[in-house]
C-alpha cells in the first residue's frame, strides 16, 4: 500500500513538473510571437530606411580635383544585416519547430501519465476494497518472500566466500602441482640425458642400465597419475572460473540495476523539485484519501461487528434448536417407551381376559355338574355320581380344537383330560386338568405356561 502511494505520489509530481513544462512552452510561444512582433517592426523600419536611402542615392557632391561623394548606404553593412535577418529567423523557425516537438511529447507524456494515474485510483480503490484477510494475507506473503530472499543473499554469500576459498585452495594445489610436475620432467630429462650417454659406452655398463629402466618404469605410474590429478585440478579450475565469471556477471548486473535505480531518484528528486508550489496541493490530496481509507476502514468495522452480531444470534438459534431436538428426542424415547408399557399392559389384560374366561367356562361346567348330582344324589351310588359328573368335561375336552394333539404324556400337570377322574380345572394351552382343591397349583401352571 505504502508503495503505491509512493508511485501515486511520484506520477502526480511527474503530471505537476510536465504541466509546468506546458507552461514554460506556452510563455515562450507568448515570446516568441512578441519576438517576431519586434522583428516585424524592425522590418518595417529597415524599409523605411531603405526608402529613404534610396532618396539619397542619386545625391552626389563634386569636389575640385576629386571624385564625387554618392551618399548611401554600406554594401557591407547591408549584407550584415540581411545576414543577421536570415539567421534570426531560422533561429526563430527552429524554436517554432522544437516547439511543437515539445508541445506534442509533452501532450503524449501528459496523457500516459494520466492513464497511469488512473490506473493507479483504480489498483488503490481496488486494494482498499479488499477484504482484511486478504491483504494479512499478501503482507504475510510478501514478508516470506523477502525473508526468502534474505536467506537466498545469505546463502550466495556463503557461497561466493566458499567458493572463493576453495578457488584459492584449488590455485595452491595447482601450483603445487606444477612444481611437482615440474620437477618430475626436470628429473625425467636427466635420466634421459643419462641414458643417451649410457647407450654411448660399452656393453659392460648394461646392469647400470637396467636400473636407470627400473626407475623410469618405477617413476611412470606416479607421472600417469599426477598427470591425471593434474587434469581433474584443471577441470576443477575451469569449474570454479566459470561459477566465478558467472558471480562476476551477477555483481555487475546488480551494479547496472543499483546504479539504474540512482539514477531514477535522482530524476525524480529533480523532478520534485521542478514543482514545490503544488506541495500543499497534493497534501491535501493525500489528507482526502486517508480519510476516504479511514472512512473505509471504519465501514469494514461496522460491517465486522455486523456480522459478529449476526454469527451470535445464529449460533445462538442453532443451541435453542439443538435443544428442542434433544427434548423432542426425549419425549419420543418416553412415548415410545409409553406404548412399550401400554403394549405390554395389553397384552397381560389379554392374557387376564383368557384367564378369566377359562374360569368362567369352568365355573360354567361346574354349574352345569352341579345339578346333575343333586338329581342323581338320591337315586345312585357314588360310582354313579363320579361316571355322571366325568361326563360334562369329556365332552368339553372334546370340544377343544387341540385335544387330539395333547394327548402326550406331560410333566406339568397331575391329571390330564383322558383321565375318568373327577376335574374341575384344565390349562387353555397344554389342557392339562386341575381338581377344585388344587386352584393355587392350577393358577402358578397356566402363569408358568403363559410364560413359556
Amino acid at each position: 500500500m505504502e508503495n503505491v502511494e509512493k508511485e501515486n505520489e511520484m506520477l502526480k509530481a511527474k503530471l505537476q513538473s510536465y504541466n509546468t513544462l506546458n507552461t514554460f512552452y506556452h510563455e515562450t510561444r507568448q515570446e516568441i510571437a512578441s519576438l517576431s512582433h519586434q522583428i516585424c517592426k524592425k522590418d518595417n523600419i529597415i524599409a523605411d530606411l531603405k526608402a529613404r536611402l534610396g532618396r539619397y542615392e542619386k545625391t552626389a557632391v563634386h569636389l575640385e580635383g576629386e571624385e564625387p561623394l554618392v551618399f548611401g548606404p554600406s554594401k557591407s553593412l547591408f549584407d550584415n544585416l540581411c545576414k543577421e535577418i536570415a539567421t534570426y529567423k531560422r533561429k526563430l523557425r527552429d524554436a517554432e519547430a522544437l516547439s511543437v516537438q515539445q508541445l506534442e511529447k509533452s501532450k503524449l507524456e501528459i496523457q500516459r501519465l494520466q492513464q497511469q494515474v488512473r490506473e493507479k485510483d483504480q489498483e488503490i480503490l481496488r486494494i482498499t476494497h479488499r477484504p482484511q484477510h486478504e491483504k494479512d494475507l499478501e503482507i504475510q506473503q510478501l514478508q516470506r518472500t523477502l525473508v526468502e530472499r534474505d536467506r537466498t543473499q545469505a546463502t550466495r554469500a556463503v557461497l561466493c566466500s566458499s567458493l572463493a576459498e576453495e578457488a584459492d585452495q584449488l590455485r595452491a594445489q595447482l601450483g603445487a602441482t606444477v612444481g611437482v610436475c615440474q620437477e618430475l620432467l626436470r628429473r625425467l630429462e636427466i635420466k634421459k640425458q643419462e641414458d643417451g650417454s649410457d647407450e654411448c659406452h660399452t656393453p659392460s655398463q648394461q646392469p647400470g642400465e637396467c636400473t636407470v629402466s627400473a626407475k623410469a618404469a618405477h617413476l611412470n605410474p606416479i607421472v600417469c597419475k599426477l598427470q591425471e590429478e593434474n587434469k581433474v585440478l584443471k577441470q576443477r579450475v575451469a569449474y570454479v572460473e566459470s561459477l566465478n565469471a558467472k558471480w562476476q556477471k551477477y555483481d555487475l548486473s546488480r551494479e547496472e540495476y543499483v546504479k539504474g535505480l540512482c539514477q531514477r531518484l535522482k530524476e525524480v528528486n529533480a523532478l520534485g523539485g521542478l514543482g514545490p508550489a503544488n506541495a500543499g496541493m497534493l497534501q491535501q490530496e493525500i489528507l482526502r484519501l486517508n480519510r476516504q481509507l479511514e472512512e473505509k476502514m471504519r465501514d469494514c468495522a461496522k460491517l465486522g461487528r455486523e456480522l459478529e452480531d449476526v454469527r451470535r444470534k445464529d449460533k445462538e438459534h442453532i443451541q435453542m434448536l439443538e435443544q428442542q431436538v434433544l427434548i423432542y428426542v426425549d419425549d419420543f424415547k418416553s412415548e415410545r417407551s409409553d406404548r412399550e408399557r401400554a403394549q405390554s399392559k395389553i397384552q397381560d389384560l389379554e392374557e387376564e381376559v383368557l384367564r378369566l374366561k377359562l374360569q368362567l367356562r369352568t365355573q360354567d361346567a361346574k354349574g352345569a355338574a352341579g345339578p346333575v348330582c343333586r338329581v342323581h344324589s338320591g337315586r345312585r351310588t357314588g360310582g354313579h355320581i363320579q361316571t355322571d359328573s366325568a361326563e360334562p368335561l369329556q365332552r368339553s375336552a372334546a370340544d377343544q380344537p387341540g385335544a387330539s394333539r395333547a394327548s402326550g404324556p406331560s410333566t406339568q400337570g397331575p391329571v390330564r383330560t383322558e383321565r375318568k377322574g373327577p376335574t374341575d380345572l384344565q390349562c387353555p394351552r397344554c389342557l392339562t386338568s386341575y381338581g377344585d382343591d388344587q386352584t393355587g397349583e392350577f393358577l402358578k401352571h397356566c402363569t408358568e405356561c403363559a410364560n413359556l
